[in-house]
C-alpha cells in the first residue's frame, strides 16, 4: 500500500528502523542506541518534561543553544533519552540529509557535561535508514522545539500505559492515531502525520502535512467539514482512497507522482486528468533542495494580507472573494465565512458570554464561548506552517471599530505574531475576557474582505481600520458583460452612459455594476432587468426621487415610455382646504409598462435611435401572457 516510494528504494530500511524502535524502546522501554540499558520509562521522561516542556525557552537563538541551556540539569542518560526522540522525530522526513541527523543527533547527546560515548557505529546511523521518506517542508525543522515538546509527551504518556496496552495500541493503527491525537500538544503538529507513516505505512499515507491530506481529500471529492478537527478519520478516508486507486494503479499510487499525482495537479484541473508536468526531481535533489532548513532556522515574521474589495453593488467583490475561497480550498487550506451585519457585535465575532444548556437538561449556565475570529487565530497559532484566510462579507454593514475591538490593533501586519509563539516582548499581545492566556494574532492569518462602497464610502470608514487594509477597487466593467448585445442594443454602452449620468449627478461610488446586465439574452429579459433591478436600485440611490431616477434613465426631463407624469393640484384634490395645504402644483410620476419598452427605448437610452428603427419597432407581447407571467432573471 503506502509502502510504495518513487523516491527512495530503501525505504523498507526506514521501515524496519521503526519496528526495531516500537518493539525496543515502547515495548521493552530499553534504549536503542545503548545496549540493554533501561530508558524509555517515566523516570528519564520526567525530567525531559520538567526542563522542556514546561519550560519553554522564548529567547533569542537557535534551537540547539537554547536545548543545551534546557538540558543542563539533566542526566547523562536523560540527555540520552532526548538523542534519541530526535531521532525518531527525524526518522521520516528528508528535509536533513543522514549526515546532517547523525550530526545533530551526536550533538545533543554531547549536551552533557558527563557524556556517555557515542554509539557511532550503529545501524540505526546507515545512511540508508537516516535518509528519510518524504519533504515535510521547511516549517518541519523551523518549528522543531514544538515537535518535540509533541514527542515528548506523547511517548511519556504511552510508556506509562501497561505493556498489553501498548501491545494493543501498537497492533491496531487507528487507535494509535487516535491515541496520538489525544495529546493536547500535538494539536497541528506534524509529527501526528511523519509517525503514524513510520509506524504503519500500510495504513497512512506518505504525506506530512495537513494541509496537503485536506488537499488530496478535497481533490478527490471525499472531503467532509468534519475531517478538519479529525485526523484519524481523514486517514481512514485516505486509506478507502488510495484501496479504490490502487485497483487502477496496483503498486503505482502516490500523490507525489504519476500515474495519480494528486499533489502535483494544477487546482484547476481534476485529479483524474492526465496531466503533463516537470519531471519531479531525484531523491537525493529533494534532499538538496531544503539542505539549508536546519533545526537552526528560526522563524520569521511573515506579512500577511489585509484586503478589502471595495465597489458599488454588481462588480464582482463578492465573485473574486469566491474565486479566492475556492483556491484555498483547492490548496487545503483552512477559511472561515461570515457576512457582517447591521446587528452583528463583538461577542458574536471575538467572544462573549453566552447561556448554555446544562448537560442533564436541568437549566441554563453562562459560559464564554469563544466566536470565529478567536477560533480561526488558535488554530493559526496551532499550525503555523500553514496558511488561514477569514472571509467577511459586506464588512462595512456593521460597526467595525465595535465588531473588532481591541483586536483592532492586532491585525495591522506589524503587529502580528509568529505563528506558534508564546506570549513575548514580540509583536502585539492583549489579555481577552474569558481566555486564561494572553492572545495574539497570527502571521499566518489573512483577512479578505468586501465592501460595497453604495452603503458606505470609503471615507466614512473609521481610520484605524482604513491604514491597516490595503484597498483594491472593483469599479463597473461594462466590456465584461456577456452577452455584449441584445439586438442593436448595446448594453456596455447603456451601462456607461448610465453610470456617467449617476457620477454627474452623485459620485462615482454610487453605479450600476456590470453583474446586473450578465447573461441577458433577449429583449424581454432586458426589460425586466430594467423594470425590477436597475430602476429599483436607482430608487434606493435617489431616495425615491423619481425625477432623478428618470433624468439618469433617460438623461431628459420630459415624459418617455419610461416614465410619465401627472399634475397634482390641490384646488382640485382639495377644494375648500386652500390655506391648509397652498396653492402648488406637484408632478407624480409613473413607471411605464415595461411590455412597450421597444428595441428602439432602449438605444435612445444612450444615443438616439434611427428614424426607420424608431418607426417600426412594435412592442413584444409574448403569446398567452403578458411581463408579470414570466420569470424573473436570475440575480447575477
Amino acid at each position: 500500500m503506502s509502502r510504495f516510494n518513487p523516491y527512495n528504494n530503501f525505504a523498507v530500511r526506514v521501515f524496519d528502523a521503526a519496528d526495531a524502535f516500537k518493539k525496543r524502546c515502547l515495548l521493552d522501554q530499553h534504549s536503542l542506541l545503548l545496549s540493554e540499558q533501561p530508558l524509555w520509562t517515566h523516570e528519564h521522561f520526567q525530567p525531559l518534561i520538567e526542563n522542556y516542556c514546561k519550560q519553554p525557552d522564548l529567547g533569542n537563538g537557535g534551537f540547539y543553544e537554547k536545548l543545551a541551556t534546557q538540558l543542563s540539569s539533566c542526566s547523562s542518560l536523560d540527555v540520552v533519552l532526548m538523542a534519541e526522540i530526535f531521532w525518531i522525530v527525524q526518522l521520516g522526513p528528508n528535509n536533513l540529509l543522514a549526515q546532517t541527523k547523525k550530526q545533530k543527533i551526536e550533538q545533543i547527546w554531547n549536551m552533557n557535561r558527563e557524556p556517555l560515548p557515542f554509539p557511532s557505529d550503529s545501524p540505526y546511523f546507515d545512511e540508508a535508514v537516516l535518509r528519510g521518506l518524504g519533504s515535510a517542508g521547511p516549517g518541519y525543522n523551523q518549528y522543531m522545539w514544538m515537535e518535540m515538546a509533541f514527542a515528548i509527551e506523547a511517548f511519556a504518556d504511552f510508556t506509562s500505559k501497561p505493556r498489553n496496552e501498548r501491545e494493543t495500541l501498537l497492533a491496531d493503527p487507528q487507535a494509535f492515531s487516535k491515541w496520538l491525537e489525544s495529546i493536547p500538544s500535538g494539536k497541528g503538529r506534524q509529527f501526528y502525520h511523519v509517525l503514524c507513516h513510520v509506524f504503519f505505512p500500510d495504513s497512512f499515507e506518505r504525506i506530512f502535512s495537513q494541509g496537503n491530506k485536506q488537499r488530496v481529500t478535497r481533490a478527490h471529492g471525499i472531503w467532509i467539514s468534519a475531517y478538519g478537527d479529525n485526523r484519524p478519520e481523514m486517514d481512514v478516508a485516505l486509506l478507502a482512497l488510495r484501496q479504490r486507486l490502487e485497483t487502477r494503479f496496483p503498486g503505482e499510487v502516490d500523490h507525489y507522482e504519476m500515474p495519480v499525482g494528486t499533489l502535483i495537479t494544477p487546482p484547476n484541473v481534476a485529479p483524474q486528468q492526465v496531466v503533463v508536468s516537470e519531471p519531479s526531481p531525484s531523491f537525493e535533489a529533494r534532499a538538496d533542495l531544503e539542505r539549508e532548513s536546519e533545526t537552526t532556522a528560526t522563524p520569521v515574521l511573515r506579512m500577511a494580507d489585509n484586503l478589502i474589495l471595495y465597489g458599488p453593488p454588481g462588480t464582482g467583490k463578492t465573485y473574486e472573494m469566491q474565486a479566492q475561497m475556492k483556491a484555498a480550498f483547492d490548496a487545503g487550506q483552512d477559511f472561515t465565512f461570515v457576512a457582517f451585519h447591521p446587528s452583528y457585535a463583538y461577542e458574536d465575532f471575538v467572544g462573549g458570554l453566552r447561556p448554555v444548556a446544562s448537560e442533564d437538561g436541568s437549566g441554563l449556565s453562562v459560559m464564554f464561548q469563544k466566536g470565529p475570529f478567536i477560533t480561526l487565530c488558535e488554530k493559526a497559532h496551532a499550525q503555523p506552517t500553514q496558511q488561514f484566510y477569514l472571509f467577511i462579507d459586506e464588512i462595512n454593514r456593521a460597526n467595525v471599530a465595535k465588531v473588532f475591538g481591541e483586536l483592532i490593533t492586532l491585525i495591522e501586519p506589524s503587529k502580528r505574531v509568529i505563528a506558534g509563539s508564546k506570549g513575548t516582548d514580540q509583536g502585539a499581545w492583549v489579555t481577552l475576557p474569558g481566555l486564561s492566556e494572553r492572545f495574539s494574532v497570527p502571521d499566518n492569518l489573512n483577512v479578505v474582505a468586501t465592501m460595497n462602497t453604495a452603503d458606505r464610502s470609503i471615507a466614512m470608514m473609521d481610520i484605524a481600520l482604513r491604514r491597516r487594509f490595503r484597498f483594491k477597487e472593483c469599479p463597473p466593467e461594462p466590456h465584461r458583460i456577456s452577452p455584449a448585445k441584445v439586438g442593436a442594443i448595446n448594453l456596455a454602452q447603456l451601462l456607461q452612459r448610465l453610470n456617467d449620468r449617476l457620477e454627474y449627478l452623485l459620485d462615482r461610488d454610487h453605479a450600476l455594476g456590470h453583474a446586473l446586465f450578465m447573461g441577458i439574452e433577449s429583449l424581454d429579459a432586458l426589460r425586466r432587468v430594467m423594470a425590477e433591478r436597475v430602476i429599483p436600485m436607482l430608487q434606493e440611490y435617489f431616495f425615491d426621487d423619481l425625477e432623478k431616477v428618470r433624468l439618469v434613465l433617460t438623461g431628459s426631463d420630459k415624459d418617455s415610455v419610461f416614465f410619465t407624469t401627472r399634475l397634482l393640484s390641490p384646488t382640485v384634490l382639495f377644494s375648500n382646504a386652500r390655506r391648509t395645504v397652498g396653492d402648488e402644483s406637484r408632478q407624480t410620476f409613473s413607471l411605464g409598462n415595461p411590455e412597450t419598452w421597444n428595441e428602439a427605448d432602449f438605444l435612445g437610452l444612450y444615443g438616439d435611435a434611427p428614424a426607420d428603427m424608431a418607426a417600426s419597432m412594435e412592442p413584444e407581447v409574448p403569446p398567452g401572457g403578458g411581463f408579470e407571467a414570466r420569470s424573473e432573471h436570475s440575480d447575477l
